[in-house]
């Protein structure tokens, strides 16, 4: 036979090299969750959010601000105090609003309402809202864990 017929150690060393290539991969796909896990975060700027300048927060009005990676609901009430509550709702995790015009924080997903304390008083919640700390320091707004 000449040089052109296949030679079965090639094609043996081809799909070794594949199958070694695709565990690896499937070995830094499996350990990269495992890592990130043990890897401690900087848990100082997870701890702490910026809702922004308490004079321009007007009363009656809401925002969202993340804390860490959460979503929370910064409520400046009509009497000029403020409450914050996780913005993610206790029945399928939507996000939640604060309606203005019903004074209640209400999920658009499923109509579950909560009131001005976080307690949920209608829908499928089953529970009420995480709280938070509001603190007022200079003028400013911010928001840490309860």
């Amino acid at each position: 036979m000449g040089d052109d017929a296949p030679k079965g150690g090639d094609r043996r060393d081809f799909l070794g090299t594949s199958i070694a290539g695709t565990a690896t991969a499937l070995g830094v796909m499996s350990a990269y969750p495992v890592v990130r896990f043990l890897t401690p975060r900087d848990e100082a700027s997870e701890r702490i959010a910026n809702a922004g300048e308490a004079e321009k927060f007007f009363p009656g009005t809401a925002k969202t601000v993340l804390l860490g990676d959460r979503p929370v609901l910064v409520i400046r009430l009509d009497d000029g105090t403020f409450r914050a509550f996780s913005a993610v709702c206790t029945h399928l995790q939507c996000v939640v609003a604060y309606s203005t015009q019903n004074k209640q924080i209400e999920c658009p997903c499923h109509r579950g309402v909560y009131s001005l304390e976080g307690q949920n008083i209608a829908g499928p919640p089953p529970r009420p809202l995480d709280a938070f700390v509001v603190h007022v320091l200079n003028g400013i707004v911010t928001i840490t864990e309860a």
